[in-house]
């Protein structure tokens, strides 16, 4: 018997989203953070068979182009290239779905991506007693900026517009220097996501991407809440550091750029 045609709904199925994520827990996370945090500023389309959900992507409007995030089995769900905008744009996807977004709107420029996460029980290495890696608070935001102008790095492009005092964010001090940033992402109760951890060049070498790091996720597993992160294949010196604190592979994905200019 031949399958029931899909179905494209221009929403999501929350209750199965939750659902998915007790399944999957950090194929998921952006999208139900996203929901909550910014009903008014993502959309989604979601690929339904006989009313159960499949796959979905969800867009997520920036300055310099949307940032898609795509669900689902391929060949089951590549019709949902259709739904790619036709403007600059970065896809995250599971990798056999490159070649529906690619034949759909072009070659991309991509790049390996692991999502990588920490067993729950799974103990932390000692911290270094050297220096000072911690929860940055609103009296920060001057020397946050300051940081991130003398960069010039889009790593560190957003951090100036975050607020410490309503965003979780850690610096690290070498004395009075910010030198490096780290943030949660995504703070669900159940699963965070690490993101923007950068170390200004001169201070690299010395363990602060390491100690941001390990803050972060002790903090995160101290409120009972798993913690992942995304960590591009082929940079290896990033890998091991994240490994070296107990983080471990949980999905391959891969990152297309279609004109944006951005990099994982």
């Amino acid at each position: 018997m031949a399958e029931s045609a899909l179905e494209f709904r221009p929403t999501i199925d929350r209750d199965w989203l939750e659902a998915a994520d007790r399944r999957e827990p950090f194929a998921h996370s952006l999208a139900l953070w996203d929901l909550d945090r910014s009903p008014g500023h993502v959309r989604f389309v979601s690929a339904v068979r006989e009313g159960v959900p499949v796959g979905y992507v969800l867009f997520w409007p920036g300055p310099r182009g949307t940032i898609v995030h795509w669900y689902g089995p391929s060949p089951t769900v590549d019709a949902l290239a259709d739904s790619l905008p036709t403007g600059p744009f970065v896809v995250i996807a599971p990798r056999p779905a490159r070649a529906a977004i690619e034949g759909a709107r072009g070659t991309a420029t991509a790049y390996p991506v692991l999502v990588l996460a920490r067993p729950r029980g799974t103990p932390l290495p000692p911290d270094d007693p050297r220096g000072l890696v911690r929860r940055l608070t609103a009296a920060d935001r001057p020397v946050l900026a300051s940081f991130s102008s003398r960069q010039g790095s889009p790593a560190v492009a957003e951090y100036p517009h975050l607020d410490p005092a309503t965003e979780l964010l850690w610096g690290a001090f070498d004395g009075d220097r910010l030198v490096g940033v780290a943030r949660a992402a995504v703070r669900r109760p159940t699963g965070w996501i690490l993101a923007g951890v950068y170390v200004e060049p001169a201070a690299r070498g010395q363990h602060w991407g390491r100690r941001l790091s390990r803050a972060a996720a002790a903090e995160a597993e101290g409120g009972g809440a798993a913690i992942g992160l995304y960590v591009r294949e082929d940079r290896p010196v990033a890998r091991h550091i994240y490994e070296r604190l107990g983080f471990l592979p949980v999905l391959e994905r891969v990152w297309l750029d279609l004109g944006a200019g951005l990099e994982p």
